[in-house]
Order: C-alpha cells, then structure tokens, then sequence
C-alpha cells in the first residue's frame, strides 16, 4: 500500500492565516481613521497655516517695539474656518528678544477641536 499523501493546507495552516489577515484589516482600519474624509480637513489646515504665517510676518514687520500685548487677533479669512479664532501670546525671551505664539483654532470634521501654532521671536534690532 502506498501511504496517504494529501493535498491542501491543515487546520492550523488556514487558522494562521485567517488570523494574520484580520490583524492586517483591523490594522489598516485604524490607519484608515486618520486620513482625512474628505479635503476639508487639509483645506482648513492649509487655510490656518495661511492665516498664521501672514499674522507671524505682521508680527515681524512692525517689529519689537510695536509688538501688540497678547490677545485675539483679526483676519478675515478666519471666517472661512469654521469656529475660526486667532490669537497672540507675547512672552519675554530674554532681555532683547520677544516670542510670539500666533494660534489659529477651528473646529474640525465629526466636531473636532483643531488648533495650528506658529512661534518667532523678534529681538531689539530686528525679527528673527
């Protein structure tokens, strides 16, 4: 008699393999979460970066003299954002030097609080 040859893959072997492919689902549902749904969240992301830089470069074209006490600021596109707010905070970095933190808050997809934060200092003499 010749011995019994089968063809195929064992219990263990298709069990294996079943579990490896759930961890692979389970793992790319869970990257799959944080990319954007759609390109509103890049786009009011870009939009703040956007109203950011151009409140840094106000900031460091009036200089440290003329630099304004922490607060709010205005811009319009914040209105584009949804729930969209700016703000300054001015703190002493050293004797010469001023650090600017500029933020811009929106809220986000699913209700989400987003905020984006830009920082400079700006010495005596000049911006950095």
């Amino acid at each position: 008699m010749s011995p019994h040859r089968t063809r195929g893959f064992s219990l263990i072997e298709t069990t294996v393999a079943i579990g490896i492919i759930g961890v692979m689902i389970v793992a790319t549902g869970a990257l799959l979460q944080h990319i954007p749904i759609d390109g509103r969240e890049v786009r009011d992301q870009d939009l703040a970066l956007k109203i950011a830089r151009n409140e840094i470069e106000v900031l460091r074209g009036a200089g440290y003299d003329a630099l304004p006490a922490s607060g709010p600021f205005a811009n319009p596109l914040l209105s584009a954002l949804p729930g969209g707010a700016g703000s300054v905070i001015i703190a002493t970095y050293n004797t010469k030097t001023k650090r600017a933190d500029v933020s811009v808050s929106w809220v986000g997809t699913g209700s989400a609080a987003r905020s984006l934060t830009l920082t400079t200092l700006v010495t005596q003499n000049s911006g950095l």
